[in-house]
């Protein structure tokens, strides 16, 4: 879709959620801010942003927005995350590179010919427009694989180990969160258990995500645990009690300090100031 064909009076901003889809946002325009891992940043004109199905992310906007929106579900055109080459092929597409990436004028109209025509295509009402996107949407994708690896190309050998490092302990503790929710494991996830999984030294493990982010490896999972905690106290009606449970904490006391220390305000404080 084209952004600016959306209503004036849609949402100003979107609150925490979770995304079950893929999804690319190719901005021309400014007035947007986007929440990532608690990060905010000010997107500017000639931004891509991708989202993947289990990201957690949010945004607000200041003005009318202009560009060009590509959603795509798993069933529609499946990636398997967990297949061999799949950070190759799809790197934007993983909690390392799914941060927002710029990309230059003839970048961006090179795209916009492509999202342009599968627009077309969806709104048409020929009888292979289905067949017509599927064989768009691979050809979408590898260009902005191109893109995304001249961008991102002059990286030192070191720094991209790291930032490998630095992507598969998102990916195992994004894997990690999924079991404590399905009750397949009862504590949270730490340092020392993920590096085990991982087959590393803590303190290399620390180290290599210190240099990729700026934080510690600890300081990273206590915010991905906020961020899911968050996101079920805005969108479940589960008692805090069970929203602890869910996360591994120890015990509802411990669960509220920790909630505190990072935001000022206890959950259930936090879910009666959410307003949807």
């Amino acid at each position: 879709m084209r952004l600016q064909d959306q209503p004036d009076k849609r949402l100003m901003s979107m609150p925490l959620c979770r995304t079950n889809f893929y999804r690319i946002i190719h901005l021309t325009s400014e007035n947007l801010f986007h929440l990532y891992e608690n990060k905010k940043t000010e997107i500017a004109a000639n931004t891509l942003i991708f989202s993947y199905p289990g990201k957690l992310e949010s945004w607000s906007r200041s003005g009318k927005l202009y560009g060009n929106v590509v959603y795509f579900s798993k069933d529609f055109l499946p990636l398997d995350p967990v297949r061999p080459g799949y950070e190759s092929l799809y790197p934007y597409f993983t909690a390392d590179g799914a941060l927002p990436l710029a990309i230059s004028d003839q970048q961006a109209s090179n795209l916009k010919l492509l999202s342009d025509e599968m627009i077309e295509e969806t709104g048409s009402s020929r009888p292979d427009k289905t067949e017509m996107l599927k064989n768009l949407l691979p050809v979408y994708l590898h260009k902005i694989k191109r893109i995304y690896e001249t961008n991102t190309g002059k990286l030192t050998g070191k720094t991209k180990e790291n930032r490998l490092l630095y992507n598969l302990f998102r990916k195992q503790l994004e894997s990690y969160i999924v079991q404590l929710q399905a009750g397949k494991h009862t504590i949270m996830p730490s340092v020392s258990a993920l590096a085990e999984m991982m087959n590393m030294n803590p303190n290399y493990l620390n180290s290599s995500v210190k240099k990729v982010t700026g934080q510690t490896a600890s300081a990273m999972i206590q915010e991905k645990l906020l961020l899911e905690a968050k996101a079920y106290l805005i969108h479940t009606s589960l008692q805090v009690a069970e929203i602890a449970y869910r996360l591994g904490f120890e015990n509802l006391s411990y669960f509220n300090r920790f909630f505190k220390k990072h935001t000022q305000t206890t959950p259930s404080e936090f879910r009666k100031s959410i307003i949807l």
